[in-house]
């Protein structure tokens, strides 16, 4: 049984929001929660299911047919809509909305209740409902409770693994875990975690529990963010992406264990570190980041992936900025990368001329038309392989878990790949490493999630390395890739099965990145 399930609304046409938030709910980033964890629970029961969140659109037309479009590309038995009600802040409960599936919605509401300790406001028929009416494939609705109630918003807060577990099975048919025990506060142990000393905090990460964790969290909600991660003392996938997310807002070391650096951070209420300057100045890179949100491939439903996570589409407008000052400077990699199109079965701009010819964008020239259409493949080529997701890990049903042939990034490269395109692979990693202030690991993150089995590495030595440096420094991953592409293509299976999608829009926002590059004056 396969399972497409989205989160109501989007990033930019807001749903309901209840006031104050906390302790009530915004809709839209609940939604989200809700969904990431469910499909993680399916998955990890070997149920099959895919999830999305709209990114992209603006208003509510766009964004309704942007999520049914989703649904109906993708391979599936049930299509799922995760919303939040809200009504007049006295009203409260969970109902699951149908069309055709009203066993199926009100199997889900009692789980939903149950789970949350809500009222079961049951299954609610309805044959105006635009997801319900559209989507090929039996659906439901979820409203999971009125997030403009408070007492609602509390008991989904305390209780949200719980009722995402209670989903998951009654979705799936499949039971799944307990929720983890939450550990009340040892007696004596102060509110205010800042009157422990620094150093008396231990180092706590993934699977620890207690105080200092609570305290942790505590921490972490002050930075916003960390948007309804649960004070409960588990350090579990939410406390892990929270303590990412900080320590990359930081400078720190992203790794989501908590030591020294991160308590002290915390502690002196460290301010965000500004956007690396690097090659760009911050007005420089924001216009450029503006220029990929406002493209039309920036709204392109990429076969079988969906619409690109807003990152993707800014995070490889920066790196191919970046790469083409890098030419203009004859970097050897950049040059590399931008020679002409060899007859070499190994180089991707061979194996997809055909494509390149018949959208006008000849590869027979080296230079900057070239190094921009071998990015314009790699728009394509990076949505195949990790849907645009800079923190993807390797394919969890391979067995490539070597330092050297673990795959990891936006295009699931990995180490052993570097040989052939000795030195320059080799010594990017160098450079990357002494100075990444081009990696643009903020811009590649907005609109993703990530879990802790994703940031996780394999092996040691620099297999080891070039897996972590991917995950954080995507240009990184998008430069090694662009050699990969021109000089061992045949590492990536859908470029020989020439399954990444070429389109003359990628190639277009590019066009408009370089134009603009060309007329600024640049730092570095």
């Amino acid at each position: 049984m396969r399972f497409a399930i989205s989160s109501g609304h989007a990033l930019y046409c807001r749903g309901a929001r209840g006031s104050p938030v906390p302790p009530q709910l915004d809709e839209v980033d609940q939604a989200r929660r809700v969904v990431d964890r469910v499909v993680e629970i399916m998955n990890t029961v070997n149920v099959v299911a895919v999830k999305f969140h709209d990114n992209t659109s603006r208003d509510q037309s766009t964004n309704l047919n942007t999520i049914v479009a989703w649904h109906n590309k993708q391979a599936r038995d049930y299509d799922v809509s995760v919303h939040f009600n809200a009504y007049n802040g006295k009203a409260h409960g969970t109902e699951v909305w149908y069309y055709s599936q009203a066993k199926l919605a009100g199997k889900v509401s009692a789980a939903m209740a149950k789970a949350g300790g809500f009222t079961d406001r049951g299954e609610k028929y309805s044959n105006g409902l635009f997801f319900l009416m559209n989507c090929h494939k039996p659906a439901v609705l979820l409203e999971v409770c009125f997030c403009d109630n408070t007492a609602d918003s509390n008991k989904f807060t305390s209780k949200f693994e719980k009722i995402c577990q209670a989903i998951a099975s009654s979705l799936s048919g499949v039971a799944v875990g307990e929720p983890p025990v939450e550990t009340p506060p040892e007696q004596g142990w102060p509110d205010d975690p800042l009157s422990i000393p620094v150093e008396s905090r231990p180092v706590v990460g993934k699977g620890d529990e207690g105080n200092d964790v609570r305290d942790l969290q505590k921490l972490l909600n002050k930075t916003e963010l960390a948007p309804g991660l649960v004070e409960d003392g588990d350090f579990g996938n939410l406390t892990d992406t929270a303590a990412r997310n900080y320590q990359a807002s930081r400078g720190l070391d992203v790794d989501g264990i908590a030591g020294q650096q991160t308590w002290g951070a915390l502690y002196e209420n460290k301010p965000p570190m500004p956007m690396p300057v690097g090659i760009f100045t911050s007005e420089q890179q924001h216009a450029i980041m503006q220029i990929a949100h406002d493209s039309s491939i920036a709204d392109y439903h990429w076969h079988n992936r969906g619409i690109a996570p807003p990152g993707y589409m800014q995070g490889m407008a920066l790196a191919f900025a970046a790469n083409y000052v890098e030419l203009q400077r004859n970097h050897p990699a950049a040059i590399d990368m931008a020679k002409a199109r060899t007859s070499s079965d190994k180089d991707a701009l061979n194996i997809y001329r055909s494509e390149f010819d018949n959208l006008g964008m000849s590869n027979e020239q080296s230079g900057p038309d070239t190094l921009r259409h071998l990015y314009a493949l790699m728009l394509g080529h990076g949505m195949r392989e990790s849907s645009g997701r800079h923190c993807e890990g390797r394919d969890q049903s391979a067995s490539n878990t070597s330092s050297e042939t673990a795959e990891a990034g936006l295009f699931q490269t990995s180490y052993n790949a570097h040989s052939a395109s000795s030195p320059e692979f080799d010594n990017l990693m160098s450079e990357f490493s002494s100075n990444q202030s081009n990696c643009y690991l903020s811009a590649f993150a907005e609109g993703v999630s990530c879990s802790m089995a994703e940031w996780e590495n394999y092996g040691s030595g620099d297999g080891f390395h070039f897996q972590k440096l991917c995950k954080e420094c995507s240009s990184f991953a998008a430069e090694t890739a662009a050699l990969t592409l021109r000089n061992l293509a045949n590492h990536y299976g859908p470029i020989v099965r020439q399954e990444t999608e070429l389109k003359k829009d990628a190639d277009v926002m590019l066009q408009a990145v370089q134009d603009y590059v060309d007329s600024i004056t640049l730092t570095a």
